[in-house]
């Protein structure tokens, strides 16, 4: 009986204790609430993801989290009815690689390309976006 309760014991305390996520783990996390971000345009998530000296190199090397609220606010005003799928996903160490499909119709809008973004401790530090095609006002 007694080796039951210290089997008990070990179990519930083994099983209870949590792994800390990796840095990796944290990143792609991060990375999550970004693409989520670019997709509904819900810049209030952006606040706990984004370094103070985040720069934008797709905004022509903007600093700082207002411009990319900024950046992201004009493109959901001028992009109605946009999706976006999130084709894969690919890290490498600080980097996530996210391949993207945006899509909408008002106007008829197709753009893919690769998302890259730079984290440190899951706080985004650069980014850059490399379109594919473009393909919009038809």
């Amino acid at each position: 009986m007694k080796r039951y309760f210290i089997y008990l014991f070990f179990g519930i305390s083994f099983g209870s204790c949590s792994i800390p996520e990796s840095k990796q783990q944290i990143n792609i996390k991060a990375d999550n609430v970004l693409m989520t971000v670019f997709e509904t345009g819900d810049i209030t998530l952006l606040d706990g993801i984004i370094d103070p000296d985040f720069v934008n190199h797709t905004g022509g090397g903007q600093v700082g989290l207002d411009n990319l609220k900024n950046m992201v606010k004009s493109f959901h005003s001028n992009n109605l009815n946009l999706k976006m799928e999130v084709i894969t996903q690919m890290l490498n160490d600080d980097y996530v690689v996210d391949w993207v499909q945006f899509t909408g119709s008002n106007p008829s809008i197709s753009i893919e390309g690769m998302e890259v973004t730079r984290y440190t401790d899951g706080l985004a530090r650069e980014h850059w976006f490399f379109p594919k095609n473009q393909n919009s006002g038809n």
